[in-house]
């Protein structure tokens, strides 16, 4: 695991040195410490405060201040989230020193989000950085370029990507790295029982502190999971979990809050458009996906592959987008008038728009762009290019007459 280089290093060392907190947030187990570890041996840092060490977090409770203050900078502290107050604490002394790399902090949870009258003690002193589970190019340790050809140069026609035969499989397993099977073989079984314990453990993370029912939690979860990249609408949900609206509303705030899934939300580009406002929510690795709609071994129906196929995608696009230099967002868009939309949407700083199909299924043809074309004459002016992602293995040109390079279908493998 240690061997492979994660695509969130350049930005944690580059956010370092010009602020005083970097908060490295992201679900149970997708490589929080590993990567904290290869920073700490690069640079010749003090080893990681594990909080997750009974002694260690008990020798912090007992005078926080002296404690924090008596650690060599930069300070990693791991599990942040087992101390409630620790964003308190950080603030006090980062206000103090007032310099860059005074603490690096990882999280399970989201930390610091209730503190302070419920808002950010480090709000104004710190960046999050969101990590998520290992990407298909991590895990076959080739670079990401999707983000850069997506806004750059694209691609060439006639590129060619074969499938990995080795992962043909597992690839649907997802990226959380301590669950055998992602980087190791295992079978489909030995996958499901850790990735149901692994579930099991992970939720109550994000409803620490509530008096949720963690079974109807988990069942909440499961639900989502199974269909994962639909349109979040909560009555719809309610009514088929038998629950109501706002409970279901709670549980969707806890299980992002445990990064075990994640809202896309709708781009509304201005107010008088008629646009849904509904988010996407997706599972937020794609094993999380296979678990709950048992489909780790078996024929796939069309519907259950076309939505393992969407959340890998996301996936990876948001994994990607997350450790971009430049703060790129993941949208997604549909017209409720013309009832056209596409699964996602890539924006960028300066306003330029890439909107993106995913397709499961190896073939593709002019029929597939109609979503892309309807986004392409809405937004004339930021329009970058529009991309189906699909399961075959060459890069097509399927742009109308004379505007050649606009459209183009990408398999998956590049992306």
């Amino acid at each position: 695991m240690d061997t492979l280089a994660r695509l969130i290093e350049p930005m944690l060392e580059a956010a370092l040195p010009e602020t005083p907190v970097v908060i490295l947030e992201g679900g149970r187990a997708v490589g929080k410490s590993t990567v904290c570890d290869r920073l700490i041996d690069r640079n010749r840092w003090a080893p990681r405060v594990d909080l997750s060490a009974p002694d260690v977090l008990a020798t912090l409770r007992l005078d926080p201040i002296r404690f924090l203050v008596a650690q060599p900078t930069p300070c990693i502290i791991d599990e942040a989230q087992l101390e409630p107050e620790l964003t308190v604490w950080v603030k006090r002394i980062a206000d103090r020193r007032r310099s860059p790399a005074q603490f690096l902090l990882t999280g399970s949870a989201r930390l610091g989000r209730h503190q302070l009258g419920g808002s950010d003690p480090l709000a104004g002193r710190a960046v999050r950085i969101q990590m998520s589970s290992m990407t298909q190019r991590e895990l076959r340790s080739q670079p990401a370029d999707f983000i850069e050809r997506s806004f750059g140069r694209g691609w060439p026609p006639g590129l060619s990507s074969k499938p990995d035969e080795r992962r043909a499989h597992t690839e649907w397993f997802g990226g959380i790295p301590s669950i055998s099977g992602v980087l190791n073989h295992a079978s489909a079984s030995q996958w499901e029982r850790e990735m149901a314990g692994y579930v099991e453990a992970v939720i109550p993370l994000g409803a620490a502190g509530t008096r949720a029912d963690l079974g109807r939690l988990l069942r909440t979860f499961r639900y989502f999971a199974a269909n994962s990249s639909q349109l979040l609408n909560l009555a719809r949900a309610a009514s088929e979990l038998s629950m109501q609206a706002n409970t279901v509303r709670a549980h969707i705030e806890h299980l992002e809050a445990s990064f075990l899934v994640t809202r896309v939300e709708a781009d509304r580009p201005t107010e008088h458009r008629v646009l849904t406002a509904h988010p996407r929510l997706f599972a937020a690795d794609v094993g999380l996906s296979t678990w709950a709609a048992r489909a780790w071994s078996g024929r796939r129906s069309a519907v259950v592959q076309g939505t393992l196929t969407e959340t890998l995608v996301a996936h990876d696009v948001i994994a990607q987008a997350n450790a971009y230099r430049e703060r790129v967002i993941v949208r997604h868009w549909r017209d409720a008038r013309s009832q056209r939309e596409v699964d996602l949407l890539l924006v960028h700083p300066d306003g330029r728009l890439v909107p993106i199909e995913v397709k499961a299924s190896t073939t593709v043809g002019p029929d597939d762009v109609v979503g892309l074309l309807a986004f392409a004459d809405s937004e004339p002016e930021r329009f970058t290019r529009g991309v189906i992602i699909y399961e075959g293995d060459a890069v097509i040109d399927l742009s109308p007459r004379g505007r050649r390079g606009s459209f183009v279908a990408l398999p998956r493998r590049l992306v």
